[in-house]
């Protein structure tokens, strides 16, 4: 289901369902990231759900918490401070993290795979840039979060990008709107 034009990047809060047929595969990046075989399988075979709810807090800060559920009973938590400062975490997925995450314009991002496909109110104000890296590992990831014309239809995308030494995995995800 297409995103309603109401859903903007100053308020992505929604239900949204990962659209598998139309994203690409999360298995090698996943893997490049050190998660073990079972989590793998789940994201590769059950329906993901993501809960997101964008909000600014007592002090002024915007925040972008999310939930995400598969249907084989997985859950993972993440939680943004969106201040472009760094905060450490401990994700039961991803293990201990750093990361940080801002609003910036698609021309002020650095790579091109990372600019590609946004819709035209991504483009004219911004998109939502979180960089991620491991604590207990060495990769490091970026991920854009915005909305695009996919197949004629608003959608809620991420384009991802994982770096591990020298080994680099890029990945599209295209998430459905879920009404309530």
């Amino acid at each position: 289901m297409a995103v309603p034009s109401t859903v903007t990047m100053k308020d992505m809060s929604g239900t949204y369902v990962l659209n598998k047929t139309i994203s690409d595969s999360a298995t090698e990046m996943l893997k490049m990231q050190g998660i073990g075989f079972i989590i793998r399988q789940a994201v590769a075979f059950s329906t993901v759900t993501n809960t997101t709810s964008q909000y600014t807090d007592k002090d002024g800060k915007l925040h972008l918490d999310q939930k995400q559920v598969s249907t084989g009973g997985i859950t993972n938590e993440e939680e943004r401070t969106i201040d472009g400062e760094w905060h450490e975490s401990a994700n039961k997925i991803w293990g201990k993290v750093k990361g940080r995450s801002r609003m910036v314009k698609v021309s002020e991002l650095d790579d091109d795979f990372l600019k590609e496909g946004w819709a035209q109110d991504c483009l004219e104000g911004e998109v939502l840039e979180s960089v991620n890296e491991s604590l207990s590992d060495t990769w490091k990831a970026t991920v854009i979060f915005g909305f695009a014309d996919v197949n004629g239809e608003r959608k809620h995308v991420r384009r991802i990008t994982c770096v591990k030494g020298n080994h680099r995995e890029k990945m599209r995800q295209v998430w459905d709107w879920k009404a309530q």
